[in-house]
């Protein structure tokens, strides 16, 4: 692994609202309705990609901070809610968070650093913090006080996001 996929790999470990949100995805994909483990975090996956496609293309996206904070803001409420979730609605649902998500961590690409390199690193380290979402949502279970309580966390996570995103 090089220099700049170390660095996409890394990205999504070291901010703190991007780990808790690709984790809630994980946990979110065991709260949909059949249990589509590996489809929902691949539909996360494209739709990152998807953003990132549409940063290099030099569409830009007004308010990414903010949609960042509503989507965490979101993810912990739809994990304290403790039910399952119809495919299709989580499915599109998280697309839009994966595009968002792989908007904002397309501007992370420094000028020195390949982007397609980068953006390798960044879908290896969401693939893996994902793994780890499902993991702990397989030990959660919806309807238990651990799932509500980082949904909890996450509410406040993305509340603090959106008064940061509103300040700046």
């Amino acid at each position: 692994m090089g220099v700049d996929e170390l660095e996409g790999f890394l990205l999504q470990w070291t901010g703190f609202a991007p780990l808790l949100a690709t984790l809630a995805v994980g946990i979110l994909a065991v709260h949909v309705e059949g249990r589509f483990v590996i489809a929902i975090p691949m539909v996360f996956l494209c739709g990152m990609a998807v953003g990132v496609g549409l940063n290099g293309s030099g569409i830009q996206l007004p308010y990414i901070h903010v949609g960042l904070a509503m989507t965490v803001i979101l993810s912990g409420v739809a994990l304290w809610a403790a039910r399952e979730y119809p495919v299709v609605i989580s499915a599109v649902a998280l697309a839009v968070v994966g595009i968002l998500h792989g908007h904002a961590d397309a501007q992370a690409v420094s000028a020195s650093s390949g982007p397609l390199a980068f953006l390798l690193g960044v879908l290896l380290g969401t693939a893996l913090l994902l793994g780890i979402g499902v993991w702990l949502g397989l030990w959660m279970e919806a309807r238990t006080a651990p799932s509500r309580v980082f949904g909890l966390v996450l509410m406040v996570v993305g509340i603090g996001m959106l008064g940061g995103a509103v300040v700046t």
